[in-house]
């Protein structure tokens, strides 16, 4: 997530210039990508903090609870989102 942010962030490309409107949409997106980079790392971390906890008690249960679903739905909605806009920027500028 953190390298996807940085390409964002840069407006990386290959073969030919940003648009307007991609270096418009750059920072914030890198921004929120880097928000939900961090989010997914502090979520990853307590649950190993639950899971080492429990295993402390002899009673580990390693499983995902609603907040890591909540985080990965809104991971993968941001991705969906950043998707189409890309898409559609790209295929406007042709």
């Amino acid at each position: 997530m953190a390298v996807v942010a940085a390409a964002i962030m840069i407006s990386f490309h290959l073969k030919h210039e940003p648009s307007p409107i991609e270096l418009k949409l750059a920072l914030p997106f890198g921004i929120v990508f880097w928000f939900l980079a961090l989010a997914c790392l502090v979520n990853g971390f307590a649950n190993y903090l639950k899971t080492v906890t429990h295993y402390s008690r002899r009673a580990a249960l390693v499983q995902s609870g609603w907040k890591t679903q909540v985080i990965f739905t809104v991971v993968a909605t941001a991705i969906v989102a950043a998707c189409v806009l890309f898409l559609s920027t790209n295929a406007s500028s042709r």
